[in-house]
């Protein structure tokens, strides 16, 4: 294998000087810091960060120090707001770059409206635009060209890594908006030879590599150029990526890297591909069908994958032979670099590329992973794909799974159905190989979970403690409240301070609700629980408003063999007993008095410590009364003026 290296390929001078820049504030006094990543090379980047080189991502970040602009460069308010916060300036922008910001800083004050064809998203982009008081159109296509509207004047600059072929096309069109065109043809040259060198080794080698940052657009338009020339094109980061399998069947490798790549990073790629080259020679990789290999994906279609399975001709997964469950787009399974393990339908390309299936190897991988998860008890995730008699269809590993209906949830679920299109936890309770039978368990999990949060609780929660919970079940006796993975239990008596029938006239399944713990048995795994007790009792409310002594209205609510009740308030009853039940000897309430009937009764006494209230019919009908005669007694006295012993008191005197 004939290994090639591109004439113009990495460190490009303005990366090169800023890299330098960089390193130069190493070691310096105080702390040093790029804003953002000094280029588009995270090994760059850790590299200068193991020296002491930071990244920040805005200039809050640096609180004292020096801050250096990368190459990409930065707006105008980014270099007035670092000298507000007094922080030494290092400014590592790209001369390049810098020539294009000054452009559209120049155009803009001429009145020209200002155009950037390039990456709207790109940091380099975003400063130019910066450098126009923002006020620049950003266009990176042909079709955005022509939809913008005439104007009198434009002004077009470019981002420095923009392909020259499609910058020339774009202002073609933008020549057609106006009749005054300033262009400044800002690419850099040495983007445009490092692209022109890519193509012409492109075009006379089998595999091409191209390495660089994955977030770097300079590399991957390298890569897209060299794809166009139609040739296989493999884009890296590190020479850790190369696998041997990939170049089988490669007679001549072509490497290029981006203007960000350092040196040593090219270096090491040109080093593993000739270990790989020694690998090859030693031993030439035998394709057979039924066996398992590892690939790389190097194409991605709607209804197909193309592989490189380090053969000499790519191999072909189709839809069907893809995933289970199978996906609409086969963009949904994988995507274009992902390293998966195929099985060889037909080894034979003499009709084209090798036909391969993902779900053939899938299962016989998912079937070792399945018994092993079965031997330590491992939790594995599964799609829900359908809910069928009896349970759910489950995909795990590629493998199609039953999960039974008990095995679902801790509790009965009614709809199964919305589990469908979920992805769930479960642990495996049977696997049958020959029978390709699996069963799978949610509620295993779900369990141990519940124990968990029951222990946890079990361990902080006291009596007397206010706690929130979850409504989960009404009874006739009472309702059952999640406090945390424990359901305690608020007897009906503790619903409401008012007597309560049936538990749904307070609450319902779901409600969030305060409770006071008022019992915890850990032992019996049971918590008593007040719904009411977190409120005052309204009783104490409605008694302040009573006065001992007063007359009021009550009705009888029932009898007793020692009384009545009655109810002198909404909630608030007082016994009235049977000798207070009339002037006369009483041996029955029901001779005075029947339930429903209203009465008039007097309050004798009220004990709030124990919540008796004291009533009298009697006294109140005494009391009435005497109000209703004290009138007249009071006028006969008054109206006499003659008394019984005035008239005959003559007679019981003794004679002397």
């Amino acid at each position: 294998m004939k290994i090639l290296l591109a004439e113009h390929s990495g460190f490009c001078y303005g990366v090169e000087r800023a890299v330098r820049l960089a390193k130069d504030c190493a070691g310096g006094e105080g702390k040093a810091a790029t804003l953002g990543p000094i280029i588009h090379n995270p090994q760059v980047v850790e590299h200068l960060r193991q020296q002491g080189i930071a990244v920040a991502q805005t200039l809050a970040d640096i609180e004292s120090g020096t801050v250096i602009i990368r190459s990409h460069g930065t707006g105008p308010l980014t270099y007035t707001e670092a000298a507000e916060r007094k922080l030494q300036i290092v400014d590592a922008t790209c001369p390049h770059v810098r020539k294009a910001q000054t452009a559209a800083q120049k155009l803009t004050q001429q009145g020209y409206k200002v155009v950037v064809v390039g990456e709207k998203n790109h940091p380099e982009v975003q400063s130019i635009v910066a450098w126009a008081d923002d006020g620049a159109v950003v266009v990176e296509t042909a079709a955005e060209a022509a939809a913008l509207p005439v104007r009198e004047q434009m002004g077009i600059v470019a981002q420095t890594t923009f392909p020259p072929q499609r910058f020339d096309e774009i202002v073609e069109i933008l020549k057609t908006k106006s009749s005054d065109v300033k262009i400044e043809r800002t690419i850099c040259t040495a983007t445009e030879l490092r692209q022109k060198a890519a193509a012409e080794l492109a075009g006379s080698v089998d595999t091409m590599i191209v390495v660089g940052g994955k977030n770097s657009a300079n590399t991957t338009r390298l890569t897209e150029i060299c794809r166009q020339a139609g040739v296989r094109a493999l884009q890296i980061e590190t020479a850790q990526e190369l696998q041997a399998n990939s170049f089988s069947d490669t007679k001549t490798v072509g490497i290029t890297a981006g203007a960000s790549t350092p040196d040593w990073i090219i270096e090491e790629v040109v080093k593993k591909m000739q270990e790989i080259e020694q690998e090859i020679n030693q031993d030439v990789v035998k394709l057979e069908e039924g066996s398992i290999v590892k690939g790389k994906v190097v194409g991605v279609r709607a209804d197909e994958v193309f592989v490189d399975i380090g053969y000499k001709s790519e191999g072909i997964i189709p839809l069907a032979e893809l995933a289970f469950p199978a996906p609409a787009n086969a963009a949904d399974a994988v995507s274009e670099g992902d390293i998966i393990d195929v099985y060889v339908l037909d080894a034979d390309s003499s009709e084209g590329a090798i036909k391969l299936s993902k779900i053939k190897a899938d299962n016989i991988v998912a079937w070792d992973k399945l018994d092993l998860a079965l031997a330590e008890k491992q939790t594995v995730e599964g799609k829900v794909v359908e809910a069928v008699k009896g349970g759910l269809s489950v995909a795990v590993f590629g493998v199609r799974g039953f999960v039974p209906a008990s095995q679902v949830d801790v509790r009965f679920v009614e709809n199964l159905t919305e589990y469908v299109g979920q992805t769930v936890s479960m642990q495996p309770i049977e696997i049958d190989r020959e029978k390709k039978r699996v069963v799978l368990s949610r509620r295993i999990l779900l369990e141990e979970e519940r124990q968990r949060q029951e222990a946890e609780t079990y361990s902080r929660i006291t009596v007397g403690q206010v706690v929130k919970g979850t409504v989960r079940r009404l009874a006739d006796f009472g309702v059952f409240v999640d406090i945390g993975g424990v359901d305690g239990l608020v007897h009906i008596s503790d619903l409401a301070w008012h007597r309560v029938k049936s538990p749904d006239e307070i609450v319902s399944v779901g409600d969030e609700v305060e409770v006071i713990v008022l019992k915890v048995d850990q032992a019996a795994r049971r918590i008593s629980l007040s719904l009411k007790a977190v409120s005052r009792d309204p009783w104490f409310d409605l008694v302040d408003e009573l006065a001992e002594g007063s007359i009021i209205k009550g009705k009888v609510t029932k009898t007793t063999k020692f009384g009545a009740f009655v109810e002198i308030a909404k909630g608030v009853e007082g016994l009235v007993h049977l000798s207070e039940m009339a002037d006369r000897r009483v041996n029955n309430a029901e001779e005075v008095v029947s339930a429903g009937q209203e009465v008039p009764v007097k309050i004798l006494g009220i004990d709030k410590q124990n919540k008796r209230v004291s009533l009298s019919i009697a006294q109140a009908q005494q009391d009435t009364d005497r109000a209703e005669f004290s009138p007249f007694l009071s006028n006969d006295t008054k109206g006499l003026g003659v008394t019984i012993g005035d008239k005959l008191g003559h007679l019981f005197k003794r004679n002397d």
